[in-house]
């Protein structure tokens, strides 16, 4: 049984924490949110409640165009109302995107102060001669092989608070 159940965007936000996880030596169940609905977080949490004793949730704010903060309120209105059940559960708000994580795992400074870390990971990866195709596997292999743990949690905090959570 996995103690860790770890909610994320994407596959590609799967493939880093993947690879963060194996590096740490952390066991983990990481499951895809498809679509951006609270509620559907709030059944997945009811369903695995007995299955782990943490659960952790990360969201991007990178949203253009859309009012995140009414999206990140319900999805915490939501998490709150589960905080009865035995499973510690904590919402990382992921300042712009998960790149802005590996970016300050590459040394790069205020890494959640970039306006589209994305591109910003896409050019850095092409000034070392290296091909950036955005994929899990690429993304894992960037957690585990180039990223420095130690320097991304001194240049991100939200980065920090995940590490402190997911290792406590």
């Amino acid at each position: 049984m996995n103690s860790i159940l770890i909610i994320v965007e994407g596959l590609t936000d799967k493939g880093f924490i993947e690879g963060i996880a194996e590096k740490l030596q952390v066991a983990c169940k990481i499951h895809v949110m498809r679509g951006n609905r609270p509620e559907k977080v709030s059944r997945l949490l009811r369903t695995l409640a007995g299955e782990f004793n943490k659960a952790i949730i990360l969201k991007d704010l990178h949203r253009a165009g859309v009012d995140t903060s009414i999206l990140i309120n319900r999805l915490m209105s939501k998490v709150k109302q589960l905080e009865s059940q035995e499973m510690q559960t904590r919402v990382f708000l992921v300042k712009r995107s998960i790149e802005a994580w590996i970016l300050a795992g590459l040394s790069l400074n205020n890494p959640e102060e970039i306006l589209n870390p994305e591109e910003e990971l896409k050019k850095l990866m092409q000034r070392r001669s290296k091909q950036c195709i955005k994929s899990l596997e690429l993304y894992k292999r960037l957690a585990k092989e180039e990223v420095d743990i130690e320097k991304a949690a001194a240049k991100s905090k939200t980065f920090k608070e995940f590490i402190e959570f997911l290792t406590a």
